[in-house]
């Protein structure tokens, strides 16, 4: 941070520093981002060493301030140039920026003052959390330096792909398929949902691509903020085998209707084009 006169403030090595922010990713079933869980995961962490308590020194003997740059953690480095003398001021590694040198390195971390090692953590993952967004897990992280807190965790969801169900935000999409009868004629069809089957009513004459929607069947909004809708869309499968006596049926139904409804249809679709050049 910069002040008027030009000057630069160092930080004190000396002062307490939170620890740093860890990121884990996490795979989930479809199910489980929609209806939540709890769970337990391990992730490979450093922490503070219970054997010196963070000092890195050797049980029972001391840390001293370094002499080399007074506690300060920077040593002033002269050079002279075609300009005059400059002075930059560098890490000082006679105690690595710390300011602070022991006597005896602690045999368990080597001085460092931390240890790795891996760490169960609980999660609970809330409901409706969606592909790509982050739990928070406070003081999770990274362990802090000169006593200050411990850094979070933040948890990376990825919501594995369902074989048959799209997420968009709070609602679920499928698409359903119906034979050619279900469609001509009307029928009651069960639907599948996150929350169980449910039954739908087809109406006769139902074309594919026909939008239905079933309330509150979704996903529920993460922050708590209601129940999202899912959407089915339909789609009209037409037999591509056929027997001799289905085709003289279909041969004859076609005989009865007449082609007058197609035409009517066709007509009314030129009509609507029509429009729509025309601006």
């Amino acid at each position: 941070m910069f002040f008027g006169g030009g000057g630069r403030r160092s930080r004190d090595p000396n002062a307490p520093r939170q620890g740093q922010d860890l990121q884990y990713t996490m795979e989930i079933d479809f199910e489980e981002a929609i209806f939540g869980k709890e769970t337990t995961i391990e992730i490979p962490k450093e922490e503070t060493c219970d054997t010196c308590d963070g000092s890195g020194a050797k049980p029972g003997t001391s840390v001293h301030t370094c002499q080399h740059c007074n506690g300060t953690g920077q040593l002033n480095v002269e050079q002279n140039t075609p300009f005059g003398r400059v002075v930059n001021r560098r890490v000082c590694h006679h105690c690595q920026g710390s300011g602070k040198q022991v006597e005896e390195k602690c045999n368990t971390c080597g001085g460092d003052g931390k240890v790795k090692t891996r760490k169960k953590i609980d999660i609970r993952i809330p409901a409706g959390v969606d592909d790509g967004q982050q739990i928070r897990v406070t003081r999770q992280g990274g362990p802090g330096v000169n006593g200050g807190p411990s850094g979070d965790l933040y948890v990376v969801i990825r919501v594995r792909r369902h074989e048959f169900f799209e997420r968009d935000g709070d609602d679920i999409l499928c698409e359903m398929p119906i034979t050619f009868t279900q469609a001509a004629l009307g029928d009651e069809i069960e639907v599948p949902t996150v929350h169980g089957r449910v039954k739908l009513k087809v109406p006769a004459g139902t074309q594919t691509g026909t939008h239905f929607r079933l309330k509150g069947k979704g996903a529920p909004n993460v922050h708590g903020h209601g129940q999202g809708d899912q959407h089915i869309l339909v789609k009209v499968i037409v037999p591509k085998k056929l027997n001799d006596k289905q085709k003289e049926l279909l041969r004859e139904f076609h005989e009865l209707s007449g082609d007058e409804s197609l035409d009517e249809q066709q007509d009314n679709l030129f009509q609507r084009m029509k429009r729509a050049f025309k601006g």
